[in-house]
């Protein structure tokens, strides 16, 4: 087998004929060495991706030790199958791919696993892909940038009403690299906030990418949450993104709230800051996100009628120190919280970005704010 590059190696099985070939035509734009190629035998040994069905893998059971492996099915696969793969490979285990879609939708996944600093360099010419890379992570921070800068000026501030829930967020984005990113997930019987920052652009690359998969469960319990940031742990940890000494390379909040009864739980990760009717609540966990710690970052409690819960993230912490105002923000939250979201948001912003010369502040900043309806119905 040519071992010059990266190649996806694909079974008889795993695709109808002619599948990879849109892909492969994609990918080879912007990756010269990258190549699929049918295999000859799935038990040999592979520099590459190996691409298997569904049916292949549960069938065969044992295959000696690719680098990474992409599982295909069609139309339908359950979480069974699911778990009986993940036993098969482990952390060699990539994803999954349904090939009953356009090949073409998938293009922006592989490009991802191509980009990966551990995919990178399995054959040749190691020095032009890295440069390579660079280039592209060049392009993407100026993308980055442009896109903040839209959804700055487009969504200044967002609110969603979510049954009893008034939720509210405002973000300004700042230039160093890595980020900020929140996703919320709601349903009829709960809301999850998830907010990271981030040292890395690669590393928040991940983290969206994490979000996807954790948008996918119908029912999040505590298990789903600790599950969903072993992996972020152990894909970070993979690439070298985080530091089990350097609580600062990836910070990440996270909170459940459940819209019946105003319960909430979460995992407090780095600098955030939470509020609750203006009074700080929290302090900064110099733990590094770590699944050791999972039991001393966790924390809950309940929500009251009327309680306004406010949190502020790391970066808006440090554009406050950055401007030598460590204190400001506790002042405007507990002067303002009886004013309303909108002034306390803006209020917190507008000092933010006062006297500062650049179109951005230092680093990105975010704020959620959460208020209950003073006659919500909590179940007993």
């Amino acid at each position: 087998m040519n071992k010059k590059g990266l190649i996806f190696s694909y079974g008889p099985d795993s695709s109808p004929k002619g599948y990879w070939d849109g892909i492969s035509q994609t990918l080879q734009v912007e990756f010269p060495a990258v190549s699929f190629e049918a295999l000859t035998s799935l038990n040999d040994e592979h520099e590459g991706i190996l691409v298997l069905s569904l049916k292949e893998i549960l069938s065969e059971g044992t295959f000696s030790g690719p680098r990474g492996v992409i599982i295909t099915f069609s139309g339908d696969i359950s979480e069974k199958e699911i778990e009986q793969c993940r036993s098969i490979f482990s952390k060699s285990l990539l994803g999954f791919i349904d090939v009953s879609k356009p090949p073409l939708l998938h293009a922006p996944w592989f490009k991802r696993i191509v980009l990966e600093s551990k995919i990178l360099g399995t054959g040749a010419e190691v020095g032009a892909a890295q440069l390579h890379l660079g280039k592209i992570l060049e392009q993407s921070l100026l993308d980055l940038q442009r896109v903040k800068r839209i959804h700055e000026k487009v969504v200044p501030l967002r609110h969603e009403k979510i049954k009893a829930v008034n939720l509210y967020s405002k973000f300004a984005a700042g230039y160093s690299s890595g980020g900020e990113f929140f996703d919320i997930k709601k349903d009829d019987h709960q809301i999850v906030i998830i907010v990271t920052h981030a040292k890395s652009y690669v590393a928040s690359s991940i983290v969206l990418s994490h979000f996807e998969d954790f948008q996918n469960h119908k029912k999040v319990t505590r298990e789903v949450i600790e599950d969903f940031l072993e992996n972020l742990i152990n894909e970070c940890r993979e690439l070298d993104l985080i530091d089990r000494d350097s609580p600062e390379t990836l910070q990440l909040d996270l909170l459940r709230l459940d819209l019946r009864t105003f319960d909430y739980e979460g995992y407090h990760f780095g600098h955030g800051a939470y509020f609750s009717n203006g009074e700080k609540l929290s302090n900064e966990n110099e733990r590094a996100l770590n699944e050791n710690f999972f039991e001393e970052a966790h924390y809950e409690g309940k929500l009251a009628r009327g309680e306004k819960l406010i949190y502020a993230s790391p970066g808006t912490l440090l554009n406050f120190e950055l401007k030598g105002e460590q204190g400001l923000l506790n002042k405007i939250v507990r002067e303002q919280i009886a004013n309303g979201p909108r002034e306390v948001l803006n209020e917190i912003f507008f000092q933010l970005k006062k006297n500062n010369e650049e179109d951005f502040l230092k680093y990105d900043a975010s704020v959620i704010y959460l208020e209950v309806d003073s006659n919500a119905f909590v179940q007993i």
